[in-house]
């Protein structure tokens, strides 16, 4: 049997009131990727990765999981390059939010993404929280799902039988859950430049503090023709109101070639509302966010045209 030499003890009493895992945990360090895979590959579904540990710790405390073995992928050289180059901009899955957030690449490149980031809880959630675990954690309440849908982002991820690129709109299947192997990790997300022209917004409604998770979250991106003023591509994702970020493409459509006016937006924003099975939870009900994602739906769109003319 294959074993790390790494590999510490943690114990947790099962008489503490509030210990989130009653029984020994194994913590791993591996030091590559490669050793990371093989570690996950051998302890199987009793292991789980951790890395800013954001996501791992709230999934501990909810019992929403209960590994016996934890592979801490944080030290790991190269996951926290943020880079730009052949028409994308990569975020390493160990760049933290506030990486993203401030990077000047970022900033320049895709701009809604930045934004995004800093809207994430504070700053010190975001100090320590990763990309790359905000998309395998697959909450439904995180906000950059929404805005990698919208972008036709990537997750690449790294396993045994090498590597693969996942598309986003293929990654989130439901609560908690993504098209990720047990034994794979996610390595970058890989989002595409916007055409020049191209601009996007995210809003995030939110019901109880300014630092909450948002009840309804909303990226929407227009980029207009320079000739007639004209919708030459829109793209709206909405996030938060159910299990996973939704998009349609077939709505988007309709408001290709045309004027992008209130009236347009709104009808849009019906759709989606009409379309989004949401659902109940403490920031709002099922009801309520149907009535809220027609108001920032077609807020963020008019947010994002008014940029595009500007």
């Amino acid at each position: 049997m294959w074993t790390s030499p790494s590999a510490v003890r943690v114990e947790h009493s099962s008489k503490e009131r509030n210990s989130p895992v009653p029984r020994a945990l194994s913590f791993l360090r591996p030091t590559s990727v490669e050793e990371a895979v093989a570690m996950l590959n051998e302890h199987g579904d009793e292991a789980k990765v951790v890395a800013g540990s954001t996501a791992l710790t709230i999934m501990l405390r909810n019992r929403l999981i209960d590994p016996s073995v934890l592979v801490s992928i944080g030290r790991l050289p190269g996951l926290a390059d943020i880079s730009a180059d052949d028409g994308h901009l990569t975020l390493g899955a160990l760049a933290t939010h506030r990486d993203v957030e401030r990077s000047p690449v970022a900033r320049e490149r895709i701009p809604v993404l930045a934004d995004t980031f800093h809207k994430v809880a504070n700053v010190r959630v975001r100090n320590v929280a990763t990309v790359g675990g905000v998309v395998a954690e697959a909450d439904y309440a995180s906000d950059p799902p929404a805005v990698f849908l919208a972008l036709d982002a990537e997750i690449e991820a790294q396993g045994p039988n090498g590597k693969r690129t996942i598309p986003a709109s293929e990654f989130f299947l439901s609560f908690y859950t993504t098209a990720l192997a047990q034994n794979e990790i996610v390595t970058a997300v890989r989002v595409p430049v916007p055409q020049p022209g191209t601009r996007a917004v995210y809003e995030k409604f939110v019901t109880r503090s300014s630092e909450d998770r948002p009840c309804v979250g909303v990226a929407a991106s227009i980029r207009l023709s320079a000739d007639s003023g004209t919708t030459e591509d829109v793209r709206v994702a909405v996030g938060a109101a159910s299990e996973t970020p939704q998009r349609f493409r077939d709505l988007e459509q309709t408001a290709v070639g045309k004027e992008m006016t209130e009236d347009l937006a709104r009808s849009i924003a019906e759709g989606y509302a009409e379309r989004i099975d949401t659902l109940d939870d403490m920031r709002g009900s099922a009801w309520y966010r149907t009535e809220m994602i027609k108001v920032w739906v077609r807020r963020a769109l008019m947010h994002a045209l008014a940029d595009a003319r500007a």
